[in-house]
């Protein structure tokens, strides 16, 4: 499940690992990626999956220096550990869920 960002980072932050996807409604790679995000997010439960409107968030997007869209970050309890810029295909975001996930050892 993709969740929709509210406004409230304190939520991103409580999870153990998160994933920010930034994006806007007018762009056609973020609509392209969004069939395999919403895969990706069935498929790793454990990472809270979080799609942020950049044109209605914009603090957050500031706070990230996210650049263009889509762009990807990899939070782990609220800090980030990776991220993507432009991101095609759904085993670039895999490989950096792996990262994400063996930041504990």
């Amino acid at each position: 499940m993709i969740r929709e960002f509210d406004g409230d980072f304190g939520k991103v932050e409580r999870a153990k690992y998160a994933l920010l996807w930034f994006s806007s409604p007018g762009c056609p790679p973020c609509r392209m990626i969004e069939p395999f995000m919403h895969e990706l997010s069935e498929e790793y439960k454990e990472v809270e999956f979080w799609e942020v409107d950049v044109e209605k968030h914009l603090p957050l997007a500031e706070k990230f220096d996210v650049m263009n869209v889509p762009t990807l970050i990899y939070l782990k309890e609220g800090n980030e550990i990776t991220r993507q810029n432009l991101v095609r295909k759904k085993e670039e975001v895999e490989e950096k869920l792996m990262i994400l996930l063996g930041s504990d050892s």
